[in-house]
């Protein structure tokens, strides 16, 4: 068959003709997208991916390539007939001459280099140089006029003209741009710019998508393939490379590959990567010269975000508009924290894209234009921040309205928690520490985790609150909790918890529990956090945490805070004298202080939870009946009654059990009451009635105390305690009429609903 004919002359070695014959036929040219940038299926684009790959050291097999892509280009694919027609004698007479000719330039438009090395079949490597000379010119470049980068070039040009050491090593964090300045230091290169780098060949290869064994396969016996002088080979992620190195016969042959090789390396490497395989090692620091590449500020990264975009315009046939471009760095900026630009703003740009063209496609839904709210939209979507706040305006909220409903008897503290929530809303916070740090002091049950619970659900985009409960973390090795244990222990490859959990939720809530109770060494890494905003872990992970809340709670001076709240003192007045209290705790195995004076400057807000009195106790009561009979509805289907006066006397025993423990029990006590006065007695009525319980539409809780507790407030604490019993209260089901004939009275007496 002529395709096949065809197929099998032009197959490399190593990939069957038949392989690639069938993603020949196979594909469909029908795809809108490729149909109308390159007129070649995906399938099809595959395909010469795989002939590249293998043909990459063969200029004179990449100028049959060319001839392939022509082929492609004008005939069906999907159609075996289309390739019939074709005189495939007079095909392969010309395919000879192509790959017989010394100069493929003039043939196939290609330029005429030297083999790249002898693993091209097990390594695939991008000629940037190549790519360059397709644009050459400077307006072709994002960092065309761009100052802030040629201090970074130079050094770069000055490193490559030293004949020692020899190699270079960029330190950068990926997505700052690092492939586009690979590809830029090409282009200088094929301008002759400076002049000594016009002989050279840059080539690239990226050691994160290579297995370890084909690149090691390349250092021996011939270092790096025997690569020529004027080439550069380009390792991104030479810190994977560095990482298989766990032997030392490994490292000895990367560090003598280095030292004999004919080419020049430049890897790309991350800072922790950086200080984990290079600075330890002075044999190999001696190959490199470090240039160090930071994430751009951005105003320099809306220029490189323009160049993209124009890219993304074309592509898509869209037009961004040129402040969605600037909004799209500043909100990536300020809120995407774990990547770096210009890579995350032009995913954000990206997306949006992608979105318009699945409207189009898919929906029908035409739009042309990109703008600030699209941008604005997409950000709030990938984050979980709503659209108001990053456009600086707040939500309209009453936040205080909100935790009020949760929290009850503590005005105050709702009240201070709430303002500081509209500012973070907002957007009127400290760009460089963290969201908010707040002490939250009191007596134990009154509500203080309960505040933080509220305060994620309004806050948090995952909506839980992430918890440390310090009160475990009473040793100085006990920092590893937070921090990740050191290299050379187990565990160490898993990071820091505070790191990693700040990294997948930037704006979460997080509660230092029992703070008090904590090793000062354990507070050490918080000191620089609430100072700085940012954290790392003992891997070298960094986690930023300017848009995280931060609570700790303290039940220090719980008799003090008891007894100035009795005597009337003002929220300010037990303020002052708590953070009094603070300064003076130590830790009881160091006898250090716990909370240092540098530590408590860096607190924000210091909230005060008065103890609870009774008004407090009979709120809490009734918003646990509520919803307990809100669970009881949503998974029974049936409705259970709850008389105020039970709820009330519930509250009036709590208090007295409260203060009777001088306030350790706090709004805790309730639960337990709860539970022994209500749902003890209904499960003993469903257990001796199960057949009346299934046919009841409502389970009627009822209080036959002897004294009225909705008008006898003042019931002393011992009477409370006395007369409230199992034996006061009684359950009822309620079934319907019809129903009711079937069944006589138990136990649990039959009450009909009333007409």
């Amino acid at each position: 068959m002529a395709a096949e004919r065809l197929a099998r002359a032009a197959t490399p070695s190593g990939i069957p003709p038949e392989h690639i014959l069938s993603h020949f036929i196979a594909c469909s040219p029908q795809a809108e997208r490729e149909r109308k940038h390159s007129q070649l299926s995906d399938a099809a684009v595959r395909a010469l991916a795989e002939y590249e790959e293998i043909g990459l050291g063969n200029p004179k097999l990449r100028g049959w390539i060319c001839l392939l892509r022509v082929l492609l280009g004008r005939c069906e694919p999907s159609d075996r007939i289309a390739l019939a027609p074709l005189d495939v004698d007079v095909l392969l007479a010309e395919c000879v001459r192509v790959m017989g000719s010394d100069d493929t330039s003039e043939t196939t438009g290609c330029v005429a280099t030297e083999p790249v090395h002898k693993h091209a079949g097990i390594i695939r490597m991008d000629d940037l140089t190549q790519l360059a000379i397709a644009n050459p010119s400077d307006e072709t470049s994002p960092f065309f006029g761009e100052v802030s980068y040629e201090f970074f070039f130079d050094m770069i040009f000055r490193a490559f003209h030293r004949t020692a050491p020899p190699h270079v090593i960029i330190v950068c964090e990926r997505g700052v741009g690092e492939r586009s300045v690979l590809l830029e230091l090409a282009r200088r290169s094929v301008v002759r710019r400076p002049e000594f780098l016009a002989s050279k060949r840059f080539l690239l290869v990226d050691c994160r998508r290579v297995p370890s064994e084909r690149l090691w396969s390349f250092l021996d016996p011939e270092p790096f393939g025997d690569l020529p002088e004027a080439a550069v080979l380009c390792l991104d992620g030479f810190g994977a490379l560095l990482r298989s190195c766990a032997s030392w016969e490994r490292r000895s042959m990367l560090q003598s590959a280095l030292g004999m090789a004919r080419c020049r390396v430049l890897g790309l490497i991350s800072p922790q990567d950086f200080e984990h395989h290079v600075s330890p090692n002075t044999d190999l620091q001696e190959l490199f010269s470090v240039v160090h590449l930071a994430e751009p500020q951005p105003n320099a990264a809306v220029s490189l975000v323009r160049h993209f975009a124009a890219g993304l315009q074309s592509r898509h046939g869209l037009a961004i508009d040129d402040q969605a471009i600037r909004r799209a760095v500043l909100l990536c900026d300020s809120y995407i924290l774990h990547e770096r630009l210009p890579h995350k703003a032009v995913k954000v740009l990206r997306s949006i894209c992608e979105d318009f063209d699945y409207d189009r496609v898919q929906v029908g839904v035409i739009r042309d234009r990109i703008t600030e709210a699209d941008v604005v939209t997409k950000v709030a979507e990938l984050t979980g921040i709503p659209s108001s706040t990053l456009a600086g305006v707040g939500e309209g909220v009453d936040y205080a309205a909100r935790l009020g409903e949760v929290i009850v008897g503590q005005k105050h503290a709702v009240r201070e928690v709430a303002v500081e929530l509209g500012l973070i809303k907002a957007g009127m916070v400290d760009p460089g520490k963290p969201a908010s740090v707040m002490m939250f002091i009191g007596q134990t049950g009154t509500g203080k985790t309960e505040m933080a619970k509220a305060l994620a659900k309004l806050y948090s985009s995952s909506k839980r609150l992430k918890t440390f409960t310090l009160g475990n973390f009473s040793e100085p090795h006990s920092v590893s909790g937070i921090i990740g244990v050191p290299p050379g222990y187990v565990g160490h490859d898993n990071g820091g918890r505070l790191v990693n959990e700040l990294n997948a939720d930037p704006y979460g809530v997080f509660l230092l529990d029992e703070a008090d109770k904590a090793h000062p060494d354990v507070m050490q890494p918080f000191l620089n956090l609430f100072d700085e905003g940012w954290i790392s872990d003992q891997k070298g992970n960094k986690a930023y945490a300017n848009r995280a809340i931060f609570i700790l709670t303290t039940n220090v001076g719980q008799r003090q805070i008891a007894d100035m709240c009795r005597s009337g003192k003002s929220i300010d007045e037990i303020k002052s004298m708590m953070k009094d209290t603070l300064s003076r705790i130590r830790h009881t195995k160091s006898n250090r202080p716990v909370f240092s004076a540098e530590f408590l400057a860096r607190v924000k807000r210091v909230i005060v939870f008065r103890s609870l009195d009774q008004e407090a106790m009979t709120g809490i009561a009734k918003r646990l009946a509520s919803d307990l009979a809100a669970d009881w509805n949503a998974k029974r289907q049936k409705k259970l009654l709850i008389p105020d006066a039970l709820m009330t006397a519930i509250a009036k025993k709590g208090f007295a059990l409260n203060e009777h423990a001088q306030g350790r029990e706090g709004g805790r006590i309730l639960r337990k009451l709860l539970a022994d006065l209500v749902e003890a007695p209904v499960q003993s009525a469903i257990s001796a009635a199960p057949l009346q319980y299934r046919q009841c539409q409502q389970v009627v809780v009822e209080f036959a105390g002897s004294r009225d507790h909705r008008d006898d407030a003042a019931a002393s604490g011992d009477e409370a305690l006395e007369e409230l019993s199992v034996e006061s209260v009684r359950v009822t089901f309620a079934i319907p009429t019809e129903r009711a004939a079937a069944y006589p009275p138990t136990v649990a007496e039959v009450v009909l609903p009333p007409s």
